[in-house]
């Protein structure tokens, strides 16, 4: 959980292609209503920059933005968080944000049961510490993500269809980049403008960059910049500093998607459960503008469902470093996720639902 107090309007939101221009245009209405929002997009498609940026175009701008990432917690540490605990006189995001704006990302990762307490928030302003029998009025805007379609989910039954419907009063789909691959040229001078750094790029490595299909969007292109930039002469990028995988290997990289492919012993759902913590840890760090690092997770996982020690986290990424999910830095560099990480991340989340599914119809309780 954050309160972000970083300020992001809709300029600081790259791209000329008549999509996203067209979505910039579209938030900037909704951002003037006080109502709540739901924005849809792949993983990595910039759902929280705009989320940020609607904050700021809003009445609510000099209000906290807060954002918590709902598929990082276990379902107790997340009430935990965002509705507080009387006995530990802690309050709850809701309350901490008051009068701004809560962010909600990967809202399909949430219990029927938190969608409850969640669908009271929406309908009566109230929320209820742990503990506590008493209701307090809170006064904020909910803008909730998701990366994946999430009327599927109510098909499934994993999702309320009345919380649903309170949620999605107005609703922003974001592109994929392969939607807008103009815009890869211009996001990438931009992310060596960011960098402060005056190097050219070869032809041949943006033609390539513009071509590839970016499973991970933005987010795997920023990163793919921040390798190049890492580890070209200074003066230029050049083809051979593109990473072989995937760029010259494809075919190779792809068999990694599955986690069932793996060279290693087959993972444990313990293991699964813990690498999806830790990948999304690092994904959602690195979406933040942030590099990730061990000291982070560790703290974090404290209130999930596996808590991980240093030493366990420092193992964890060194299978996951092995395997070209992550690439680790020195210092303040941290760790990063990699294009393959984002692949074997969706591979997991994908393989964990269906375990999670198969239980519930078998009447087995997680």
């Amino acid at each position: 959980m954050k309160i972000i107090v970083k300020h992001v309007s809709f300029e600081d939101i790259i791209g000329e292609h008549p999509l996203i221009i067209e979505k910039k245009f579209l938030a900037k209405k909704l951002a003037k209503a006080n109502l709540p929002i739901i924005i849809e997009g792949p993983t990595g498609s910039g759902k929280q920059l705009f989320a940020n940026a609607i904050h700021h175009e809003s009445e609510r701008s000099e209000k906290p933005f807060a954002a918590i990432n709902c598929s990082t917690y276990s379902e107790d540490a997340l009430e935990y968080e965002l509705f507080g605990n009387e006995d530990d006189h802690k309050q709850g995001l809701f309350e901490e944000a008051g009068g701004g704006t809560v962010f909600l990302k990967e809202i399909s990762s949430l219990s029927i049961r938190l969608q409850a307490q969640l669908l009271r928030v929406l309908q009566d302003k109230q929320v209820q510490k742990i503990g506590s029998s008493k209701s307090v009025t809170v006064d904020v805007r909910i803008i909730a993500s998701s990366a994946v379609q999430l009327t599927s989910l109510i098909e499934e039954g994993r999702l309320r269809e009345d919380f649903y419907y309170y949620l999605n009063v107005l609703k922003l789909t974001l592109p994929s980049l392969n939607e807008r691959s103009s815009d890869i040229p211009i996001l990438s001078a931009s992310f060596i403008k960011q960098r402060s750094q005056d190097i050219r790029m070869d032809k041949k490595v943006l033609d390539i960059l513009t071509n590839y299909q970016w499973p991970g969007n933005v987010l795997e292109l920023k990163n793919t910049m921040d390798y190049l930039l890492t580890v070209c002469d200074g003066r230029s990028i050049q083809l051979h500093d593109l990473p072989k995988e995937p760029f010259m290997m494809e075919e190779p990289a792809k068999q990694k998607k599955d986690p069932k492919n793996q060279k290693d012993k087959p993972l444990t759902l313990m293991d699964k459960q813990e690498y999806h913590f830790i990948l999304e840890s690092i994904r959602s760090s690195n979406e933040d503008g942030e590099p990730a690092s061990r000291r982070m997770i560790s703290d974090s996982s404290k209130n999930s469902r596996h808590p991980l020690t240093p030493q366990q986290v420092r193992h964890r990424l060194d299978f996951l470093e092995k395997n070209d999910y992550v690439t680790k830095g020195r210092g303040r560099a941290g760790t990063k996720i990699t294009i393959e990480g984002l692949d074997f991340l969706q591979s997991l989340t994908e393989n964990l639902q269906t375990i999670q599914k198969e239980a519930a119809q078998n009447g087995i309780l997680d």
